[in-house]
């Protein structure tokens, strides 16, 4: 009965898989994954990426691993329990100091992989038969570790706007003369990590600024009810005025969708629906 419920849900021109046939493809999946976290070990760590061509390391994003940052959820979701228990104390060891660097580091790219990948982690812990602090998931190193990274890119939100800068420095703020001109991904993709470490830790200020950021962008859509592609954050003018769902703009969408159903906050659905 269940299976012949599932064909009947299948959208036309689709497939039922055999279990051997996803094993097959879960099989290649991890093995392209575990290709490129290796060669990330053995060519670039502990740079943020690897280039594939020169087989070697550069930073991009903030000279803080964040490859190894990144992947480390994925590495339990793929059922490498060992290396990620390995990573998630590598990282936990140098968290004193991990995030104290003077360099200009993108407010999205962090927050997206850094901030949401060790709050995933943090997650994973339990999953992973670590050994968890009292209070856990309210408490632990990882979520120290993701609240000290958020901290840090707060400043970007200090504007007349509330929508934040695209660039922050890690130990200094935003930097003197940054541009006050950002893609509308850049301003409306923070609630689910924001919001889940102000659930997590007990202070709304980040899922405050994350909420009130994506309500800016919505107070200063076009006349008719569309939002550009990038903004300036000071005056809230929209200097790129395309409208679409591509680069520059997707997760914007993405996250009205997934923070109206995880923080059960209806006036995000009527954005997305573009209502007033």
């Amino acid at each position: 009965m269940c299976i012949l419920m599932c064909q009947l849900f299948v959208p036309v021109g689709c497939r039922i898989f055999k279990e051997n046939e996803l094993k097959t493809y879960r099989d290649r999946v991890s093995a392209m994954f575990h290709h490129a976290y290796d060669a990330y070990l053995k060519y670039a760590y502990p740079y943020d990426e690897l280039r594939p061509l020169t087989c070697d390391g550069q930073d991009t994003w903030g000279s803080y691993s964040l490859t190894l940052v990144d992947a480390l959820d994925t590495l339990i979701v793929m059922g490498n329990t060992t290396e990620f228990i390995r990573i998630a104390n590598l990282l936990i060891d140098k968290s004193q100091d991990f995030f104290d660097i003077d360099i200009n580091v993108s407010v999205f790219e962090t927050n997206i992989r850094v901030v949401g990948g060790l709050l995933s982690a943090h997650l994973f812990m339990k999953r992973a038969g670590m050994t968890l602090e009292p209070g856990w998931p309210c408490s632990g190193p990882l979520l120290r570790m993701a609240e000290t990274v958020a901290r840090k890119i707060l400043p970007a939100f200090d504007t007349p706007t509330g929508m934040p800068y695209g660039t922050v420095n890690l130990r200094n703020g935003v930097p003197p003369g940054e541009t006050t001109i950002t893609c509308t991904a850049g301003v409306g993709t923070f609630l689910i990590e924001f919001g889940t470490l102000s659930r997590l830790v007990g202070d709304p200020i980040f899922e405050k600024v994350a909420i009130k950021a994506m309500r800016s962008l919505w107070e200063n859509r076009s006349t008719l009810g569309m939002i550009g592609n990038h903004v300036d954050v000071a005056t809230g003018k929209w200097i790129a005025l395309d409208s679409g769902i591509g680069g520059g703009i997707d997760s914007y969408f993405e996250y009205l969708v997934k923070g109206s159903v995880m923080f059960n906050i209806p006036e995000l659905q009527e954005m997305f629906r573009g209502r007033s």
